[in-house]
């Protein structure tokens, strides 16, 4: 075994959250996972271990936390999957994997923000279960294709949602220079009405621009439906786009934030909402990194928690109430991994 085959990773991340209206808990009603409870909370702590050749690898990454299962529904499996390598130019991998959709990933260190954005939770897959394949035809071109289970929001239907026929989708990655990257790409399948005659989609465009100590980019995505809601969803169609970036001040310091608007259309879902984020970063060692960002949320349906605390009807349990179309919270985060 050569030891540049062998890649490897151990991490653990997490935080303190402050919520200006001061309820525990999910602070909206869409329950983002991984920092979204006032107080101290574990986003995640696991590994990652992938061994390649130039024929044949394996990829396992594992991860156990708050809400983990949302991120994939076989935890603590976060990532799996098996790579055969027939020529230099295709690359073929058989398992579970990571979407290619979106600019953001799971493991924050690789965001420009602590916490992910409105548009990773609400309109993009996390990990799809199938076929992917990777072709580069020239330098500076990627495609990638992959036919999988399950529907363009990821692996999991709803329990009474029945779909036999697979998700398929393509994205296409260019390259016109060093520092810029242009990434195109869709997702569709069924949406598990009309004995899966009905078809859903996400359309997704990506621009990223990386001038020396700069990530810049732009990220927007529209998804529709044909007939009927979107899968799992009150809604036919939703869109957004983000816009964020990260400057690396020195090799301790950066700072970045994020910007989105999200639209949506159709029944009791309908409306608007806008997020910004600021994200100030220290590292004093290389793999230790410590988090301040303060971020606000604005909708125009109240869909964030607050005071006064009701009774729920169906538990009993006294919970506070959706009664605000804003939210402010701040996340002091922290970071340590370990790897080569």
């Amino acid at each position: 075994m050569e030891a540049d085959e062998l890649a490897w990773q151990l991490l653990v991340t997490s935080y303190y959250m402050f919520n200006a209206h001061r309820v525990s808990g999910p602070y909206n009603d869409l329950e983002y996972p991984y920092a979204d409870t006032q107080g101290f909370g574990l986003t995640f702590a696991g590994g990652d271990v992938a061994y390649v050749t130039d024929k044949w690898g394996i990829t396992l990454n594992l991860r156990w936390g708050q809400q983990v299962d949302r991120l994939t529904e076989f935890a603590p499996l976060s990532r799996g999957f098996v790579t055969w390598i027939p020529h230099e130019k295709l690359t073929l991998d058989m398992g579970y994997f990571g979407a290619f959709v979106g600019i953001e990933t799971a493991d924050e260190w690789e965001n420009a923000t602590l916490s992910r954005g409105f548009l990773y939770f609400e309109m993009q897959p996390f990990r799809h279960l199938g076929l992917r394949a990777l072709i580069e035809p020239h330098d500076s071109v990627d495609i990638t294709i992959i036919v999988t289970r399950g529907s363009i929001f990821g692996t999991a239907f709803p329990s009474d949602v029945s779909v036999e026929v697979p998700a398929v989708g393509a994205q296409l990655r260019y390259r016109p220079s060093a520092t810029t990257g242009l990434w195109l790409g869709g997702l569709a399948s069924p949406n598990g009405s009309n004995g899966n005659r009905d078809w859903e989609a996400i359309l997704d465009f990506v621009a990223r621009w990386t001038p020396k100590a700069w990530t810049l980019f732009i990220d927007g995505d529209y998804q529709f439906s044909r007939r009927g809601p979107l899968t799992g969803t009150a809604v036919s169609k939703q869109w957004g786009v983000s816009v964020g970036g990260r400057y690396d001040i020195t090799d301790h310091w950066s700072v970045g934030g994020r910007g989105e608007y999200f639209g949506a259309s159709g029944n009791s879902e309908t409306g608007t909402v806008f997020t910004v984020t600021g994200t100030v970063r220290y590292s004093p060692v290389q793999y230790l990194i410590l988090t301040l960002e303060p971020r606000a949320d604005f909708a125009d349906n109240d869909i964030y928690f607050s005071r006064p605390f009701v009774t729920d009807p169906a538990t009993g349990n006294t919970v506070p109430s959706l009664n605000q179309d804003w939210f402010f919270g701040f996340w002091i985060g922290a970071t340590a991994r370990i790897g080569n």
